[in-house]
């Protein structure tokens, strides 16, 4: 009797053994054929629980088909909190197979998807893991306004943005971008938000460059070269634009292209004469040819009531509609009139060099 307690005791221990071999959970005890997970969801970005995150466990075996090669074992979705929690039933043959590995997925729309490697030696005695998840918006926002020089708002302004690989210059952007395919409009003030998705092709990650742009009818177009990368996923940017009219933009090339005279005429007593007219005489000379071309009248200007005047005078020499180029040097004559005065006569030189200079001439007219 006592050989056949023997027996029995020892094939006992044996079948133990043979069980402990195929254990799902050979590291912890009392674990059974099911798990429960659980957690909480929050925005990177802020910190806010997310509700209706689908969170998912799925297996994946290496080197399998296609068909059925990752297999989902159980879903949930987070409640307003953020929190989840769901139970899920494991195959005790795959906690040998090492070909087999558990992943938790976290997903949901205009956010990124994110996945943990599950390790089921984490699963407490309870049957219970805890997997928190921190997932990004797949947009970046802009926010801002857009002004004129002035600082009047702009309404009706249109954003735009292209991207492009965050190593390629300015010229790359306007030419080969890609065009998100979204336009926002600004509001009375000015103001625009502008959701912006992050590329999703993966030739322009994990850094990449966007251009965004304001354009409206009567104004130049205003630019920024923004460069990101996936850390910047959710964030809010303030970007404004402050736009030139093509009236001043026309304006600011002129100067750089011009010489700008400007001053006052005053009687001897220094009092200010209004209407009085300065008349730009072009003239120019040349040393290969050995002669002086007449003199051209390029432009004529009048005084404000307070005597003040300003024009733009060109730095080359135009006349009967063609560019005379062999010349060594252009001058000016300026010639200031008004009824009852004297006139009055000053002169400049100018070539290429003095393109967007300025100078002040005042004149002083006796009667």
């Amino acid at each position: 009797m006592k050989k056949i307690l023997y027996f029995s005791c020892l094939c006992c221990m044996l079948l133990g053994f043979v069980s402990c071999e195929i254990k799902l959970y050979p590291d912890s005890e009392n674990k059974t054929d099911e798990i429960t997970l659980y957690g909480n969801v929050i925005d990177r970005a802020n910190g806010s629980p997310l509700y209706n995150v689908m969170i998912e466990l799925y297996k994946h075996r290496e080197y399998d088909d296609d068909d059925g090669n990752d297999k989902v074992l159980g879903s949930t979705v987070t409640g307003n909190d953020g929190n989840y929690e769901f139970t899920v039933a494991i195959d005790k043959e795959d906690g040998i197979d090492n070909l087999i590995t558990y992943y938790v997925r976290a997903s949901k729309e205009k956010y990124s998807t994110s996945e943990y490697k599950l390790n089921l030696n984490n699963v407490d005695k309870s049957g219970r893991i805890k997997v928190d998840f921190q997932i990004a918006s797949a947009s970046i926002f802009y926010v801002g306004t857009v002004l004129d020089n002035q600082n009047t708002p702009i309404a009706d302004a249109k954003i735009k943005a292209k991207y492009y690989s965050a190593d390629s210059n300015e010229s790359q952007v306007r030419q080969y971008g890609k065009s998100i395919g979204t336009t926002v409009i600004t509001d009375a003030t000015g103001a625009y938000k502008f959701e912006v998705p992050v590329p999703n092709d993966k030739n322009y990650l994990p850094q990449w460059q966007y251009l965004i742009y304001a354009e409206k009818d009567g104004y130049v177009t205003s630019e920024h070269f923004v460069n990101q990368n996936e850390s910047d996923m959710g964030r809010t940017i303030i970007l404004n634009f402050t736009m030139k009219t093509t009236e001043e933009q026309n304006n600011e090339n002129n100067l750089k292209n011009n010489v700008r005279i400007y001053g006052k005429v005053t009687n001897q007593y220094g009092q200010p004469i209004a209407n009085a007219q300065i008349k730009d005489w072009l003239h120019s000379h040349s040393t290969y040819y050995g002669y002086n071309d007449d003199p051209y009248l390029y432009s004529t200007t009048q005084t404000n009531s307070d005597g003040e005047y300003e024009l733009l005078s060109p730095t080359y020499f135009y006349h009967s509609g063609t560019y005379n180029t062999n010349r060594d040097h252009y001058y000016h004559e300026y010639i200031c009139e008004a009824e009852g005065y004297e006139s009055s006569v000053k002169s400049i030189k100018t070539s290429d060099g003095d393109k967007g200079k300025s100078y002040n001439f005042n004149f002083i007219l006796t009667k």
